[in-house]
């Protein structure tokens, strides 16, 4: 199933990040170094502050485009269950038994933006269920469309390029999966059930 293109905000942080922290991570690996050879004492406040940056740096090179939807992900109906992917995270297989529910959040902008309360109408239903206990997977490219799949304690976060279509084709593999569809448009929103 196609997914929606990665964001430009995305794509971009997804360049710079590694473009920034890497030549950071090398400048202090290279003083940390040259502080070790020079004889500064392990023990020294100056040699812990160089590790401490060091850590930092590739940290935040390393953990961050995992954490963080920076890269795109991708999307994938198999026999044995969804397949989600995304470059540094890998890949993971929800199988079609372990899908409880699913939910589509939709923008239409017919003639204007998205009202406010649809949006907050959006993020709360997210912050309930994590309020709840389920842990939160990000792999969405796009907030246009988000479909939300709730296993027995995650939910995984998509954006199909075609929600319905993709809901056609997952509920052919799990027919009685409870569906809500949610439209946010300029007026609120339009909740239904399908």
């Amino acid at each position: 199933m196609p997914a929606l293109p990665l964001t430009r905000r995305r794509r971009t942080l997804g360049y710079v990040v590694p473009l920034l922290n890497l030549p950071l991570s090398a400048l202090q690996a290279y003083q940390t170094y040259v502080h070790l050879m020079s004889g500064v004492p392990v023990a020294s406040l100056e040699f812990l502050n160089d590790v401490f940056l060091l850590a930092v740096t590739l940290s935040l090179g390393i953990v961050l485009p995992w954490w963080a939807p920076v890269y795109p992900s991708s999307y994938r109906l198999t026999r044995k269950g969804v397949v989600i992917s995304r470059f540094l995270r890998g890949s993971v297989t929800l199988p079609y038994r372990s899908i409880m529910r699913a939910e589509v959040y939709v923008r239409r902008q017919p003639a204007g933006e998205v009202s406010k309360e649809a949006v907050s109408f959006a993020r709360e239903s997210v912050e309930a269920l994590r309020r709840s206990g389920f842990k939160l997977s990000d792999y969405t490219n796009a907030e246009d469309a988000i479909m939300l799949l709730l296993t027995e304690r995650r939910i995984y976060m998509l954006s199909p390029e075609k929600p319905q279509s993709f809901v056609k084709r997952l509920r052919r593999r799990v027919p009685k999966l409870p569906v809500r569809l949610v439209e946010l448009t300029a007026r609120g929103k339009r909740v239904r059930e399908i």
